[in-house]
């Protein structure tokens, strides 16, 4: 298998993964607003403190029941990633392999970034709810304000204008700044602030590409990788240290100090063979022997 063939499946498994999250964020914004349709309330506003200390417990049930249980769905799918490696590493002979204690405790690792995301959420969710029923928020106010913790932009909502200038927002195109922009001014529908979503798609891709990366640097220093080579596509809103390092070879030295000698938007903290480009980096290094591979 050639390097891009293991790009493109690792890809794919991210592509998947986030149109399953969509899926999953929308079936917990809709299980959420249905709860809150359980709330006590007096003349349509909330009241009940009792209630509202209380329904920690269930946000945290259903949080678990849809974005947890998908969580782990995508580490399981890490398997295939080791698979792929398997194949492409076949390329040099046969495969050195990382432990498997090795790779449990990379699955846990991720894992645990998703749990944060839930579990800072969940706190969100109920501290906000006990705060809405202090004050005697409507209820109609306090659901939407959940949906748009969850979806932020693409919340679902009982209003039809809103609704169709999310599916507009949804589906790309030259409306999409004006209908975002409507949303923002009209309708307090969050653009880009703080929402799950917003997280939990960057914890997809990276997590994944973050764990690709640690089993194959891991198995590359195994059979004795010296060289590596950073590849990948170059698009239109790349960093300036992928597009300057794509397709080039290094030594770890000399990768670890253009590291620690660059900087640029979207670095992130970490080892320069794990975090790569940065948030949402979608290159890779593989370990060179002397020889190119197609």
């Amino acid at each position: 298998m050639s390097d891009i063939n293991h790009a493109r499946i690792v890809a794919r498994i991210g592509d998947s993964h986030e149109q399953r999250l969509l899926s999953i964020l929308q079936t917990l914004e809709e299980r959420l607003a249905a709860y809150m349709g359980t709330a006590p309330t007096k003349e349509g506003a909330l009241y009940d403190l009792a209630w509202s200390v209380n329904a920690r417990k269930d946000i945290t049930q259903i949080i678990r029941e849809t974005y947890l249980t998908g969580a782990d769905g995508f580490v399981r799918d890490y398997d295939q990633v080791i698979a792929s490696l398997d194949d492409l590493y076949a390329e040099f002979g046969e495969f050195v392999g990382v432990e498997p204690e090795v790779i449990t405790q990379l699955k846990n690792i991720s894992f645990q970034g998703f749990q944060d995301i839930g579990l800072t959420f969940t706190d969100e969710l109920a501290n906000e709810l006990y705060q809405n029923t202090l004050t005697g928020r409507p209820v109609t106010e306090s659901v939407r304000n959940i949906r748009q913790k969850i979806n932020g932009i693409y919340m679902e909502s009982d209003k039809a204008e809103i609704n169709r200038l999310v599916e507009i927002a949804k589906q790309g195109g030259d409306e999409v700044e004006l209908a975002s922009e409507l949303l923002h001014r009209e309708y307090a529908a969050d653009r880009t602030g703080r929402n799950m979503r917003r997280y939990a798609r960057q914890m997809v891709h990276d997590s994944l590409m973050q764990f690709e990366s640690s089993v194959n640097i891991a198995a590359a220093k195994n059979i004795g990788a010296d060289e590596f080579k950073y590849y990948g596509s170059i698009v239109e809103d790349s960093r300036d240290w992928c597009m300057r390092h794509v397709n080039k070879t290094y030594t770890e030295d000399e990768i670890r100090e253009l590291w620690a000698e660059n900087e640029w938007q979207g670095k992130a903290a970490g080892d320069p063979f794990i975090v790569r480009g940065g948030y949402n980096c979608r290159h890779h290094w593989r370990p060179v022997f002397g020889l190119e591979l197609d």
